[in-house]
């Protein structure tokens, strides 16, 4: 399975969901207007001051409720739209603070940091759900740009590292492959048939502290209390089936993708022992539950969920059995019991990372493939950096991003220091002292990787710092009256990454489906890319580009004079198309830039700028030594 055609597919299931979701809603609607129909028949029958008592007709109630189920599905998904951590929150999880010094959240860390630069994209933040003991993991979020990783203390205590990579790299999978947001609104969409059981709940709570009396003034009270408790016993029988259809959804939804994120894991890490592992462990401890309260709603999300009635037909994930199979067919059925030690953290294993890249990967065309993601070359490139302590707080990571932009040149390099100097705190201004001299001697793939492991902490601005770091950006990118291809995908990856946490940017609706509508769009971005080789070889990767484009469309790619100022409305384009069509646009940019086999900073800038505006995964190429 290839991530975008897993995106594709999670955007058709979607459609799929709504249509469960309308059946589970006509289903429980009609149960709420058949029971009030027959409990006013039933008073009418036994008691004409009854029946004066009850009067809402079964239309009115069944509307009442249609109108519950969705106002409750409306307010959880305007809730939700926040990201990740309001399901992480609800959870119970706590953020991982970014310094820590404890060891087994250091690593947590490490890991997460490692996957986030082999896949391409930004770093989530880092949860850790402290209350349970159980091995146990979650993604949520909207989009990349709010996704949080959740594990429990069970994880951090009870898994190798190798174990803990895989568990992580499952999660990463469910980024990948557009699950998350499919999850979110899964959970909306529960909360809303889930609304008329709470009320019936609510019902009951509420009269635990009312008094009846019975006295003969008050028989028109105590009646009309009884029909109250009658009413909430109605509501909660007809919420749980609103909740067994809910949980039929969830089940359906969710059961196949978790075989695909296992095996997407093992092709990550390169190591099926390390979420084999992990999965034996926990049918060690079967039988033991979450103890969050809201655990139920978010059952789908989660690395492992121990199901509950009819297991069949309502279990979220396959049996354990099967899954520990699907990795290790040859498994012999022993189990691994919870150890009384652990590995102790990798040794560094820092290499240095020369400036040329060499093509020797399997090449873009194979982008979107689980093997296109290996975690032991996110290893390498985040020793080659300094390691994930390279950047521990807020002011750090805002210092390195500005330094990173501060210009080169002498006089200018000056001006911008005295300027920055009188807007920023010490913190800031030391971290950008270091970092632009740092950044200076690295390549493109190792400052894109600083990128990926700042985003998490920018995310932690509030709105009014993000708005001043945006515009300090903004000015120093301007400053020198040009745009360098450095500065042009920093720009993207801050409108793609923070925007959205930040600013309200709606999802942009899939307009296109055929290449043959985009054409010129795509051949601005190719033409850009070409440019960038020598004059022989423009022409030799443009050549290649427009025959691999015949293959797709059966027509030529037009040529366009490369003009770098008409990308971004290529790029707004672009971004509409599905996720198939994102995939083919990217491989024609793969081979426009390793068609001479060497591919430069200026490429893999370009190249990533283009991967961040169509909201695209984009792993770090590959390079070799010199």
């Amino acid at each position: 399975m290839n991530f975008f055609e897993a995106q594709h597919r999670a955007r058709k299931r979607t459609k799929w969901l709504v249509l469960w979701f309308a059946l589970g809603v006509a289903g429980t609607v009609a149960t709420l207007y058949g029971a009030t129909n027959l409990l006013l028949q039933f008073f009418q029958t036994e008691s004409q001051h009854f029946s004066q008592a009850v009067n809402p007709l079964p239309s009115q109630v069944a509307v009442g409720g249609l109108v519950v189920i969705f106002c409750g599905s409306f307010f959880k998904l305007m809730q939700l739209r926040q990201g990740g951590s309001v399901v992480a929150h609800d959870m119970g999880a706590r953020p991982v603070d970014s310094s820590t010094q404890d060891i087994d959240e250091r690593r947590l860390l490490n890991v997460v940091q490692e996957m986030s630069i082999a896949s391409g994209i930004p770093a989530p933040q880092v949860w850790v759900m402290d209350d349970e003991p159980t091995i146990n993991a979650f993604a949520a979020g909207t989009e990349p740009g709010n996704a949080v990783v959740a594990v429990s203390r069970g994880c951090l205590l009870n898994l190798t590292r190798s174990e803990l990579q895989g568990v992580v790299a499952h999660e990463f999978s469910h980024i990948l492959n557009g699950d998350m947001r499919l999850n979110i609104r899964l959970i909306g969409w529960l909360f809303g048939l889930m609304m008329i059981a709470i009320l019936g709940r609510g019902i009951f709570s509420i009269l635990q502290h009312t008094r009846i009396r019975s006295s003969g003034d008050n028989k028109a009270g105590g009646g009309l209390l009884i029909v109250v408790v009658l009413s909430g016993v109605l509501m909660w029988l007809v919420g749980s089936i609103g909740v067994f259809f809910g949980r039929v959804i969830q089940a359906a939804v969710s059961r196949q993708r978790e075989y695909l994120a296992d095996a997407s894991a093992v092709q990550f890490t390169r190591d099926p022992s390390g979420i084999a592992g992990a999965l034996k462990k926990i049918a060690s401890q079967q039988g033991s539950r979450l103890s969050a309260p809201k655990a139920a709603e978010a059952a789908h999300m989660f690395f492992f969920s121990p199901g509950g009635f009819f297991n069949s037909l309502l279990a979220t994930h396959p049996p354990l059995i099967a899954r520990i199979k699907a990795i290790e067919p040859s498994w012999d059925g022993k189990l691994q019991a919870l150890p009384e030690h652990r590995d102790n953290p990798r040794q560094s294993r820092s290499i240095a990372i020369k400036g040329s890249r060499h093509w020797h990967t399997a090449g873009l065309s194979q982008l979107g493939q689980p093997g296109s993601v290996n975690a032991s070359y996110g290893e390498v490139l985040l020793d080659s950096i300094g390691g994930s302590g390279s950047i521990l707080t807020l002011q750090q990571a805002k210092g390195m991003i500005l330094g990173m932009l501060v210009a080169q040149d002498g006089e200018l390099r000056e001006q911008e220091m005295r300027w920055l100097a009188s807007l920023l705190v010490e913190g800031e201004l030391a971290a950008l002292a270091t970092w632009q001299s740092r950044v200076s001697a690295m390549n493109s793939a190792q400052k894109i990787a600083l990128i990926d492991m700042a985003i998490p902490l920018l995310r932690r601005m509030s709105a009014e710092e993000y708005e001043v770091f945006r515009d300090n950006a903004r000015r120093l990118i301007s400053s020198d009256g040009q745009v360098s291809l450095f500065e042009f995908m920093m720009e993207r990856a801050i409108e793609r990454h923070l925007a959205g946490t930040f600013e309200r940017r709606d999802v942009r609706p899939i307009r296109w489906h055929r290449l043959a509508d985009l054409e010129v769009p795509i051949s601005i971005v190719i033409c850009s890319l070409c440019s960038l080789s020598s004059s022989t070889g423009a022409e030799g990767a443009f050549v290649a580009v427009a025959e691999e484009y015949r293959k797709f469309v059966a027509r030529a790619l037009p040529r366009v004079v490369a003009d770098f100022s008409q990308l971004d409305q290529a790029f707004a384009h672009l971004d509409a198309a599905s996720p198939l069509l994102k995939r083919q646009i990217l491989q024609l940019c793969g081979i426009a830039v390793s068609h001479d086999g060497v591919i430069g900073d200026e490429e893999i800038e370009l190249l990533r700028a283009t991967a961040d505006a169509i909201g695209s995964m984009l792993p770090p190429l590959q390079v070799g030594h010199d």
